[in-house]
This record gives structure tokens, sequence and C-alpha cells, in this order.
């Protein structure tokens, strides 16, 4: 964003008009894409920081770390499969589809997700 700034400062009007404000069209474009995608990363930001991370969880809440027979997810933030200790980990939102099936389960309990059943091996 910073770069964008810096080359609509530094952009002086030449001749061709129209090609300078189209260059400068798309340069605000792509700042306030930029601006979404920074004010979407702060908001993950601020849903990991309010997860207390030391408690082990008997039912699945967000911050919990649920196994499952298929994987392992991180009731958190939309973020995503990442790798951690090697394993394949699911970062989901407690307000995602998959998410509120989840919530308040406890393991051994069995959920029904796009025509799955998934079992809940352990909760923490």
């Amino acid at each position: 964003m910073h770069e964008l700034i810096r080359d609509a400062e530094n952009d002086s009007k030449s001749t061709a008009g129209d090609k300078h404000e189209t260059g400068r069209a798309m340069m605000q474009i792509a700042r306030e894409q930029l601006g979404k995608q920074l004010l979407e990363a702060e908001m993950k930001r601020s849903a990991l920081s309010r997860i207390e991370g030391q408690l082990i969880h008997e039912r699945i809440k967000e911050g919990s770390i649920v196994t499952t027979n298929e994987n392992i997810i991180f009731i958190a933030a939309p973020i995503g499969k990442i790798k951690f200790d090697g394993k394949d980990i699911f970062v989901i939102s407690a307000q995602s589809p998959l998410g509120k099936t989840l919530l308040r389960k406890g393991a051994g309990e069995n959920v029904s997700f796009n025509q799955r059943n998934i079992t809940i091996l352990q909760v923490q």
C-alpha cells in the first residue's frame, strides 16, 4: 500500500492524459483491494488474540482443537489449512457451517456434515 501511495505521489502528469488517469484509477482500485485485505487480516488477528490457548475444553467452542476421524480442526478464525508439526490443521471460524455443526459437541459424538458422518475423537 505504501508503494502505491508513493507511486501516486511521484506520478507526474504526462501528455497522455487518459493514460495517466487510467493509471491513477488502477492504483486507487489496487489500494482499495489492499485495504480490504488488511481489514480482513486485522479481523482474523483480533479473533485469534481472544482465544485462550491453554484451556482444555470438554465441549467444542472457540479455541478448541478438534480431532476427528477425518482431520484436525482448530476453531478460531477463517484461515484455512495450515501445517503444524508436520500435520495439516484446518483453521475455521465458529461461524462457519462446519464450525456451527461442531459447536457444543464432545468427544465420542458424531455429526453429519455435507453428507459425511464425522466422529469427534478428541477435544482440546
